[in-house]
């Protein structure tokens, strides 16, 4: 396989061992679940390092990693509310608040520019480390505190991405922050005038 694929290849990796960690997960097993979910928020975490790296970046590249994302977020909530019942229930409005500020982001994204927003910002990115480091206090009962401040994160994402869409007419891809989307923003302004 050339080392350009490697990048998309993952992210369709992430994809499989989704479903295999939510059969898993009907099968009882925390363990399995687990392992099969950390290895896909491990591929989330390389497969944009290695398409920068490579150079390998491009739209496809992007829509892959997204719905891949969104598949891995769901399963793993669905895996989480059948292994550990309990804290699902106890952190339903936490959980709530993130699937609102994600969906809203997807919601907006298809109604201003006809297609999902595939930005993967620094405050996204960020929020994928935060919630998959904080499931691990969380799902072994010590403390819900990281697991509340990546939600929080998570919304606050949700928010600078709508934002970024307001200032950026059409779709361009990554865009790091809602700054980089200002300067951009000011920079065709100067070109058009």
């Amino acid at each position: 396989m050339p080392k350009s694929r490697l990048p998309n290849a993952l992210s369709a990796l992430r994809m499989l061992l989704a479903p295999a960690s939510l059969v898993a997960a009907l099968a009882g097993s925390r363990p399995w679940f687990a392992g099969l979910l950390a290895a896909g928020l491990l591929t989330d975490a390389l497969d944009g390092y290695l398409a920068r790296r490579l150079k390998a970046e491009s739209d496809f590249g992007r829509k892959l990693d997204s719905v891949a994302d969104y598949v891995t977020m769901l399963i793993g909530i669905a895996g989480i509310a059948l292994l550990w019942p309990d804290i699902m229930r106890r952190e339903l409005p936490w959980v709530f608040a993130a699937l609102a500020a994600f969906f809203a982001v997807i919601v907006y994204g298809f109604v201003r520019l006809g297609r999902a927003l595939c930005y993967h910002t620094w405050a996204s990115k960020a929020f994928a480390v935060a919630c998959a480091l904080s499931l691990i206090p969380l799902l072994a009962g010590w403390t819900a505190a990281p697991f509340h401040a990546a939600i929080a994160l998570q919304v606050l994402a949700g928010i600078e991405e709508i934002a970024i869409a307001l200032l950026i007419p059409q779709h361009r891809g990554e865009m790091p922050t809602i700054w980089h989307a200002w300067r951009l923003r000011q920079a065709s302004r100067r070109t058009d005038n």
